[in-house]
């Protein structure tokens, strides 16, 4: 769904907990934030996994970093009893949700128009949500291409949360 539809588009989260079964990356503007706030807790559970065919084909990556998953349930591990224990904190990509990111344009994830139970609820967003909701689309793809340029400083700094969660 380009801009002329998604300029009518409605969305208000049920907090139902099901985009949380997807594996969001994780961008450097994300792990600066949980730096600037200490917040090396969250940063302690992000791993390096190779890319998904479509992370391959849009951004050319062979990896991206995305939280740990329960074991159990496959969903993140900051879901708990269907809400988000960093919510204030989330990942862009999980503040875009249910838009993707996209190089010319903001769009529909493809996953939410089938599943998405936000969808078609709530108030027509704003041109200035939609603006805003662009720009982020905007950063989350330019940081996703840069990533390989980076990968080596996310690395170090998921090395170091761990070393100072375990001695905390």
């Amino acid at each position: 769904m380009k801009t002329d539809k998604i300029g009518n588009i409605r969305f208000s989260c049920t907090r139902c907990g099901k985009c949380c079964s997807l594996e969001a990356p994780v961008v450097l503007s994300d792990i600066e934030l949980w730096v600037k706030r200490g917040r090396y807790d969250i940063i302690s559970n992000i791993v390096k996994k190779k890319a998904s065919e479509t992370l391959r084909k849009i951004f050319n990556l062979s990896f991206y970093y995305t939280f740990k998953r329960k074991s159990s349930t496959k969903e993140c591990i900051f879901l708990k009893d269907n809400v988000c224990s960093i919510y204030s904190l989330r990942p862009l990509v999980c503040r875009l949700f249910p838009f993707a990111y996209s190089e010319d344009e903001l769009s529909i994830h493809p996953w939410a128009l089938e599943n998405c139970e936000g969808l078609g609820k709530g108030e027509v967003f704003s041109r200035r949500e939609l603006s805003v909701l662009r720009f982020l689309a905007k950063k989350i793809f330019i940081e996703l291409i840069m990533l390989p340029y980076y990968s080596t400083f996310i690395d170090e700094i998921v090395e170091k949360a761990r070393s100072n969660v375990k001695s905390q």
